[in-house]
């Protein structure tokens, strides 16, 4: 009587499937997940082959079946891994997994932004995001923007590749508006994006920046309009020495050493039944540099600090 084994043929045929794959995945650079998920449904077919072979020859001849426990555990696993992969795959876990694997930290250049203002450009309204922003007068008519880019990328990802995708540019009336957006953000993984930009604004057109209390670096340079900063964390001012302007501080919080006058608010002691405390109320003051002929309007922020 001759003894039928099913389940050996089928594991000896697995495991040549899966070092041909293996090896093909080497020289053909395959990935070897989606290799995984390819190739297992074929050992449904072989074990399928195997049963069909069984019964054709058991027609012809007296046989005696007997299980492989072994050889069937070991397609059982490989079978439940390739399943469970392709679930995986089809609710792009897998592709979200890799891309985490494959990710580096990188730094590039923003796409520069350069427009030349017209006449009727008599104000710029920026908004400045999440982001630390730096801010510089400049001669001429012509606003720009660079800077760079920080995150999680994989390689040869660019993930800010055009102007549109940092930065909402749009002229209306005479108001050239730039609002910086956030950078694209997973929802599964905790990417640290940053981004450093710097805004060139000819120091004749009016601005008005409003931030998220975030830091901003401001160098009005030769100021020949009104600026107005307000909501933003905290605000370093670098002043030229020839500077003619006024700095108005109006609900801040803390407006450093600088000699500050028509001061109203600021700290004071006040004492209670028990013990004597320190109290900050926002602050409102001003400083005039020369004739203090153009003012710079900081409003609802923490901190300014002159240099």
């Amino acid at each position: 009587m001759r003894t039928w084994r099913v389940g050996s043929f089928s594991m000896g045929a697995a495991l040549v499937l899966l070092g041909v794959f293996l090896l093909l995945s080497q020289f053909l650079k395959w990935d070897p997940a989606i290799a995984m998920i390819s190739w297992w449904p074929l050992l449904f077919i072989i074990l399928g082959v195997e049963i069909l072979l069984y019964l054709g020859f058991s027609k012809s001849e007296k046989q005696q079946i007997k299980y492989d426990f072994i050889s069937i555990i070991f397609i059982s696993i490989i079978g439940t891994f390739g399943l469970g992969m392709a679930v995986v795959n089809a609710t792009g876990l897998l592709e979200v997994s890799k891309q985490f694997v494959i990710a580096e930290e990188r730094t590039l250049d923003l796409p520069k932004f350069e427009e030349v203002l017209t006449n009727e450009i008599k104000r710029v309204h920026i908004e400045t995001g999440p982001y630390s922003l730096n801010v510089e007068g400049s001669q001429g008519k012509k606003a720009v923007m660079f800077g760079t880019y920080r995150g999680d990328m994989k390689k040869g990802d660019h993930s800010i590749k055009s102007i549109s995708d940092y930065a909402l540019i749009e002229k209306q009336g005479d108001t050239l508006y730039i609002k910086l957006k956030r950078a694209p953000m997973s929802r599964f993984m905790n990417y640290n994006d940053e981004l450093n930009a710097t805004i060139l604004i000819p120091s004749i057109v009016e601005l008005e920046l409003i931030g998220e209390h975030n830091n901003l670096n401001l160098k009005p340079r030769d100021l020949q309009s009104n600026w107005s900063i307000a909501s933003v964390g905290n605000v370093n001012m670098d002043i030229a020495e020839n500077a003619n302007m006024k700095i108005q501080a109006v609900n801040v919080q803390e407006a450093g050493e600088a000699d500050w006058q028509e001061v109203q608010g600021g700290k004071s002691n006040n004492q209670d039944e028990d013990n004597e405390y320190e109290e900050s109320i926002p602050l409102t003051g001003t400083l005039t540099y020369g004739s203090g002929k153009y003012t710079i309007k900081v409003k609802d922020s923490y901190t300014v600090e002159i240099n």
